[in-house]
């Protein structure tokens, strides 16, 4: 017997099936109801995991797809080796796995940031310190995602060239800087300009003068064609820049401030939560591609000339690798460490403070918030924890060498006394910071005093001071003597008139030099 439907009944059909549909869009993340019809957000809002407990050995929803943002950086080869390619290529070590991983590559910062709030990825390619203002612009939207992974050291292939005449940070002042900004460039030259001894109202001029650009290449093309004064690029572009425009130079890089940009891989709570035995797979997968690389380092190179689309020839990808350091299991268990002391801390922190100044952050997160470290953990045991890297020898610079920053810091002493105050050591603390991400350097500290009392009395005590800083940074961060050095001025280098309280204030300061380590090859 048929069924006659009426007009309306079709209607409610249609309806309920819209219905079926949208909830099971809504439902895997295809599409986001909530912010469709008034949600709080356009970000999907998504469970958090909680990395204080035990990593599951499965989830209620493994897959063998892992989909993954990279941008076109020589970092990244790792997994692509490990790959055979953009897609998992037959035989390659994450065929083995059993794992299916695409690789997109999306250039733009804040559309890969976009792909994985949209679920259109589930692991993203960024820089801890780029992780550091999309982490707390995703918390604010609901969406939970965190560090797990170190892929790369920059180590020389970022940096902030000059032209001729500019010879350290200092004389950026007044000068016109091209750089991409909310990119790593950014960080490397607001750090740089941070740590110097350029006032607050110099480093605001250089910003309101700067060339903005989308990526870290126009600006060594702009520097090249003598269009601005000083550029953040990275290499080949960087040095082929320097080479065009003559007397032009380095100011600094990463071979310099080699632990401060790191790139790492950020998975969503999402994926962490559904598969974490297929993420577990996937990063020990790239660290075999990262092992693959140094051992036939020539047929990884053949293999990333053959990625269609990456963009990156053989020749290149080998140029760009001596700019990089590829990270192997030791790198990641020292990077991530166990909190307040690693790298991955400092890094974090260091461009929370940036972007919650330029107010592009409404707060500090909370660090600790934005990782996990329940991975690395977890293969302990299956790679070598014993570091690959050779130790820092420091050697002093040659006489009258310029340094790249010249700070005068405040640190207060007890009257007549080298015992320093504790709101000092805070100061003390920032320095600390800056010389853990700038490791590669020699640090000279010199004590200076007013003119004051006894110059006998003040040259031996401002060089008992800046012992005492030496002292806390050797003892707090195990920094190696070899790479301080200390001076007592006394008087005899006053930056202010000793005729005033405020100018006698002013002398009695501490100068923290830095140069770049002549003891690197």
């Amino acid at each position: 017997m048929a069924v006659r439907i009426e007009k309306g009944g079709w209607l409610f059909i249609f309806l309920i099936g819209l219905g079926l549909v949208g909830y099971s869009l809504d439902r895997y993340g295809v599409l986001s109801l909530s912010s469709l019809f008034g949600g709080k957000s356009a970000a999907r809002t998504t469970a958090a995991v909680d990395p204080a407990k035990p990593l599951p050995t499965s989830g209620e929803k493994e897959t063998n797809a892992v989909r993954v943002r990279v941008n076109i950086w020589v970092g990244c080869v790792g997994g692509l080796v490990a790959n055979g390619g953009l897609d998992t290529a037959p035989g390659s070590i994450y065929d083995k796995k059993g794992l299916k991983v695409s690789f997109k590559i999306i250039d733009d910062w804040t559309e890969g940031t976009a792909a994985l709030a949209s679920n259109n990825v589930d692991v993203m390619l960024t820089t801890a310190d780029v992780w550091a203002k999309d982490y707390a612009q995703l918390e604010e939207k609901g969406f939970h995602a965190r560090a797990v992974y170190m892929v790369d050291w920059s180590r020389g292939a970022d940096g902030v060239i000059g032209k001729q005449g500019i010879n350290s940070i200092e004389d950026l002042a007044g000068k016109t800087v091209a750089f991409a900004p909310y990119t790593p460039s950014h960080f490397l030259l607001f750090n740089g300009l941070k740590s110097s001894g350029l006032s607050t109202e110099q480093r605001n001029e250089i910003f309101g003068k700067a060339v903005h650009t989308k990526d870290g290449i126009e600006p060594a093309t702009l520097f090249a064609q003598q269009k601005v004064d000083a550029a953040v690029a990275w290499d080949p572009d960087m040095s082929d820049a320097v080479t065009k425009r003559p007397g032009s130079k380095k100011i600094y890089d990463t071979r310099i401030a080699n632990r401060l940009i790191a790139d790492v891989l950020v998975v969503s709570d999402r994926f962490s939560a559904n598969a974490p035995q297929t993420t577990r797979n996937f990063l020990e997968g790239w660290l075999e591609g990262v092992e693959f690389i140094r051992q036939q380092p020539a047929r990884a190179y053949t293999l990333i000339g053959t990625i269609k689309d990456f963009n990156i020839p053989s020749d290149l990808a080998k140029t760009m690798l001596e700019g990089v350091r590829l990270s192997d299991y030791a790198d990641n268990k020292a990077f991530f460490g166990s909190g307040a002391g690693s790298d991955y801390n400092n890094i974090f922190t260091m461009a929370s403070d940036m972007y919650r100044e330029l107010r592009t952050i409404k707060r500090i997160p909370e660090v600790e918030g934005s990782v996990d470290r329940r991975y690395i953990a977890a293969m302990e045991g299956k790679f070598s924890s014993k570091s690959t890297e050779a130790p820092i020898e420091y050697k002093e610079p040659p006489k009258g060498a310029t340094p790249i920053a010249t700070q005068h810091r405040s640190i207060y002493f007890e009257t007549n006394s080298a015992a320093m105050s504790p709101d000092s050591r805070a100061v003390v603390d920032e320095i600390g910071g800056f010389m853990r991400a700038y490791e590669n350097t020699i640090v000279d500290i010199g004590g200076n005093s007013d003119s004051t009392g006894s110059r006998d009395l003040n040259m031996d005590l401002s060089k008992r001071r800046a012992e005492t800083v030496k002292s806390y940074l050797m003892t707090k961060y195990g920094y190696p003597g070899a790479r301080m050095r200390t001076t007592g001025n006394g008087p005899d280098k006053p930056i202010a008139s000793n005729d005033t309280p405020e100018g006698r204030e002013k002398n009695r300061r501490t100068d923290i030099k830095v140069y770049p380590n002549p003891g690197t090859p």
